[in-house]
């Protein structure tokens, strides 16, 4: 976002320089991912110019101003635009079910992602706790991504009353994007970083998109930059 804006601000021949700042409550920035993907980050940021402050909270947003609060200190700064990326929340539905939960509020599931007490209905990603995951994987999309193919198989197995299955679920990889020119990826435990790990973490993600149709459409959006490119448009892209 840095670039995009620093980008505008050139184009439109503005003056001075736009300051952007992170505010992050934990201790560390992308506290989900490991050490290495976060230095990574790090150095994105301090190259981007981009003034991050942890262990900070954000007290107040009003039109023109956001009060921050460090160490029992507050302090108002005025913005021209804030973003809040505030996580997730699972759906009301979840938490309208009677069923067995955890003090998160997640459905509590078998290995098989059963529920306890209906072994006839099945859950998987953010509303549903698994107990064999490695722990950076909680709430993640990979995680529901993997848990998917698994809860299909099983579905299928208690409908023909053959054996359910159950599975360790581990970390993939990781990849974030650092700009518009950069990325991140860490995979087998290293991690690339630069354009060429962006074209990387695109074809990761487009791969695991459903069909070839969504496949195609992305696919053709991040070559033509956005644009929808006229020979797709007769086969209804």
């Amino acid at each position: 976002m840095a670039d995009l804006l620093r980008d505008a601000v050139k184009r439109r021949a503005l003056r001075g320089e736009p300051r952007v700042l992170i505010i992050e409550m934990a201790d560390r920035l992308v506290p989900g991912m490991g050490e290495e993907l976060r230095r990574f980050v790090e150095d994105a940021l301090e190259e981007c110019r981009v003034e991050t402050h942890t262990q900070t909270r954000v007290v107040r947003v009003s039109d023109k101003s956001i009060t921050l609060e460090h160490n029992s200190t507050q302090t108002e700064l005025e913005t021209a635009a804030v973003v809040w990326v505030a996580g997730v929340r699972m759906s009301p539905l979840a938490e309208s079910l009677r069923v067995e939960k955890d003090r998160r509020g997640l459905i509590l599931v078998e290995h098989t992602l059963q529920l306890r007490a209906y072994p006839n209905a099945f859950a998987l990603g953010d509303v549903a706790f698994y107990p064999d995951v490695v722990p950076t994987l909680a709430g993640t999309a990979q995680l529901a991504l993997q848990e998917s193919g698994l809860c299909a198989r099983n579905v299928r197995a208690f409908i023909e009353g053959r054996e359910l299955k159950s599975k360790h679920f581990v970390e993939l990889g990781e990849a974030v994007s650092l700009g518009t020119e950069h990325a991140a990826v860490l995979s087998a435990g290293k991690v690339v970083g630069g354009p060429l790990a962006r074209q990387a973490r695109f074809a990761m993600y487009t791969a695991r998109l459903p069909t070839w149709h969504h496949r195609l459409r992305v696919g053709a959006s991040w070559f033509f930059e956005g644009t929808a490119p006229r020979p797709l448009q007769p086969l209804g892209f």
